[in-house]
Parts: C-alpha cells; sequence; structure tokens
C-alpha cells in the first residue's frame, strides 16, 4: 500500500509533476494535463447554500486498490453563512460530529461559524502573526507555505488535526476548513490523503481543484474590482490571493524534505503521528 519514502516528494520536486510559477504564471489554469484539474471534480462537492469549496473526500481510491469511504472527510471553506437547509444537510446527510477550524482568532470573530447543534466546534489557528502578515505574492505565498513545516504553531495543529480523526466517532464526519478552504485546509488534506495512501498525483489533483471551486469567487471579486476601475495590479493581486498554484504545495514538500528528509518522517517526526496511529487512520477511513 505504501509508496517508497522518497517518492511522494521525488515526483513533487521534478519538473514533470508540478511547472514552475512564476509571474507569468496562470494559478487558474495550469497547463500539464495529468494536473489541470480532477477529471469528475464536480462528483466531490457538496453543494451548500451559504458555503463554498465544500467537497468529501470520500471516493479517491488508494495504491492498493481501496477508497477513502464517502462522508468522514469533509473540506469547506469558512462556515459563516450556513443556512438552515445546509446545517440539516450537514448533520442529517453526513453525520457531522466535529468542525476543525483552522483561521486566525481575528477571522473567527470577524466570521464566525454557525453554530451546529451536536456539533464539536474547534478551532486551532495553523497562523501565528509572526508567520502570516507578509505582502501576497506567489514568491512570499510560497515562503509562507514552508511556515506550515517549519512553524511549531503548525505543526501542532496538523497533529491535532490527525488525533481528532483518530478519536472522531465512528460513522460521523469531520469537516476541517480555514476561510477559502484552499491552502491551510488544501495542506492538511494533502497531508491526510498521503497518510491514507492515495497518490500523489490524485492529491496534487485534489489540491489545485480549489481554482475550480473558487473560480465563481474570483470573478465575482475581478468584477467589482473593475467596476471600481481597480488597477492592473490590483487585479493581479486578487487572482493571486483567490488561488492556488501547485508551486506552493511543492514548496511545502521541498521544506519537509529539507528539514526531516522525507514526507514520511515530518509525518512521523514532525506532526508526531505515529506508524501505529496511520494505520488505525487508513483501518477507519479506507474500504
Amino acid at each position: 500500500m505504501k509508496e517508497s519514502n522518497e517518492s511522494f516528494a521525488a515526483s513533487a520536486l521534478s519538473g514533470e509533476a508540478i511547472p514552475t510559477a512564476g509571474d507569468s504564471t496562470n494559478t487558474f489554469s495550469v497547463s500539464q494535463p495529468a494536473v489541470k484539474t480532477l477529471t469528475n471534480v464536480k462528483e466531490h462537492e457538496i453543494h451548500l447554500e451559504g458555503a463554498f469549496n465544500v467537497r468529501d473526500m470520500g471516493g479517491y481510491p488508494t495504491k492498493d486498490g481501496l477508497v477513502v469511504k464517502n462522508g468522514v472527510l469533509l473540506r469547506s471553506a469558512r462556515l459563516n453563512r450556513l443556512t438552515k437547509m445546509d446545517i440539516n444537510k450537514l448533520i442529517n446527510t453526513y453525520n457531522l460530529a466535529i468542525d476543525f477550524d483552522l483561521r486566525r482568532p481575528e477571522e473567527v470573530s470577524e466570521r464566525p461559524d454557525v453554530t451546529i447543534p451536536g456539533v464539536k466546534y474547534i478551532n486551532d489557528s495553523v497562523d501565528t502573526r509572526e508567520t502570516y502578515y507578509y505582502h501576497i505574492n506567489v514568491e512570499n505565498n510560497r515562503k509562507h507555505y514552508r511556515t506550515y513545516v517549519t512553524s511549531t504553531q503548525a505543526r501542532k495543529v496538523y497533529h491535532d488535526l490527525f488525533m481528532t480523526l483518530l478519536n472522531k466517532p465512528m460513522g460521523k464526519a469531520l469537516l476541517w476548513h480555514c476561510t477559502s478552504g484552499k491552502d491551510r485546509t488544501g495542506v492538511a488534506a494533502a497531508l491526510i490523503l498521503y497518510v491514507l495512501g492515495v497518490d500523489s498525483k490524485t492529491i496534487f489533483k485534489d489540491y489545485v481543484a480549489s481554482n475550480t471551486f473558487l473560480k465563481g469567487q474570483i470573478d465575482q471579486r475581478i468584477t467589482r474590482l473593475k467596476a471600481k476601475g481597480a488597477s492592473h495590479a490590483e487585479i493581479k493581486f486578487a487572482k493571486v490571493d483567490g488561488g492556488v498554484d501547485l508551486s506552493y504545495l511543492k514548496a511545502v514538500i521541498d521544506e519537509m524534505h529539507k528539514d526531516y528528509g522525507s514526507v514520511d518522517e515530518f509525518i512521523t517526526e514532525g506532526l508526531s503521528v505515529t506508524k501505529e496511529q496511520q494505520e488505525r487512520l487508513k483501518e477507519m477511513y479506507l474500504e
């Protein structure tokens, strides 16, 4: 079931797997056919009236022929505008047990999640003031992603997420999210899928699929900016700020390799998720 220790990092760091991103990179349309987006990306979408970029990780195949269970691993953007219908869907269709919020305290204060009856809410901020505040551009985004490996706080939160997955009630779902569901949430998804044995290309496709799910949000933002006479630089900023680029995930994997030797060692040593716990996760979330 397991790839060689270096295969995930090696494929991620190869030019064939991930394009080099720069100012000319179109973050909404990666050129390589293998990593454009998921072929059936919409099959993973959960339609909610008051939330976006909401997905079920169920159905992804692993390298040994198993699949991720449906309806137990959910990812999304912020949940501050959930409707009654959304709440009913999360409770009755997905048996949601835990809402794991990766946002900073000020983000939570500004747009608090809607309370979902019977659902445990956990706020565990990946970022600190030191790691978050920077000028957003492609190069700095890559640097910021590296803090998901180097920051003690980020490692603690991803450890906490794995422990919460291990202790979640059987048959219930866990949903993790940040503000747009693409960066902190995307790295969490990549780590979880990797531990479960999903192949690298699928992990990359799931990561970049946020661009598909966020396109409407970005288009609306750009339309508003243009109506206000925004400059080219402002529009470019909105595109970079609103989407993801595979080079960001490459930066995370590169940092794991640099600091820990491999992704596997980062998970066991950096996140303190033991091999035994990883096997338990596979038993819980695969079928």
